[in-house]
């Protein structure tokens, strides 16, 4: 009798360990992600092998330009700290920082992408999903996505910058000093000249 029941303990034990064993292989090679499943290039870059051929979503400002090639296009997300917040919005200076990754995306999709961002728009902010490759064969070893889709968090728009009286105030006094100067060293040369 203490037989069967010996039997049904170790089968129950060891169908627990074959399922923990599972669950933890499982875990080993899951893509992991923030809450929102977004992962940064940070982590694409510091996790390369592990991301490898397989589906992420990223989310970022669209910068440059967008680039089309057939009925595909070449776009870059950046995710730095100056995405979420650039100088000309009141963020702080915090280095070189400019986290980007290139995005092979249908051109369509591309479209709706209004403003890209550089000096005078903050770009629109993109999530993206799609198909990382470490080393892309397609694009000779090249470091991409392969969009599957794009959605527009939030359209970017143009910086408003106001003209700098003071900056243009200090030119024109430094301007005239320098006149005043470099007259006033002319005529005492040429009062020099006189004299001899």
């Amino acid at each position: 009798m203490r037989k069967p029941r010996q039997q049904i303990i170790i089968a129950v034990s060891l169908a627990i360990l074959c399922a923990g064993l599972l669950c933890a292989a499982a875990a080993a090679t899951s893509v992991s992600a923030g809450a929102d499943g977004v992962v940064t290039t940070t982590e694409l870059v510091e996790n390369m092998r592990k991301y490898d051929n397989r589906t992420i979503t990223i989310q970022g400002e669209a910068v440059g330009d967008m680039m089309t090639r057939g009925v595909f296009a070449w776009i870059t997300v950046n995710d730095d700290a100056y995405s979420k917040k650039s100088v000309e919005e009141g963020g702080k200076l915090v280095g070189i920082s400019n986290m980007g990754i290139a995005v092979w995306v249908p051109e369509q999709q591309a479209r709706k992408i209004k403003v890209f961002g550089g000096y005078k728009n903050k770009g629109s902010t993109v999530r993206i999903t799609g198909v990382f490759h470490r080393a892309c064969a397609r694009h000779g070893g090249d470091t991409d996505i392969h969009a599957d889709s794009i959605e527009v968090v939030a359209q970017g728009q143009a910086f408003s910058r106001s003209f700098e009286w003071d900056n243009l105030i200090a030119f024109i006094i430094l301007v005239a000093a320098i006149l005043i100067l470099w007259n006033a060293r002319r005529w005492g040369l040429s009062r020099e000249k006189k004299e001899k």
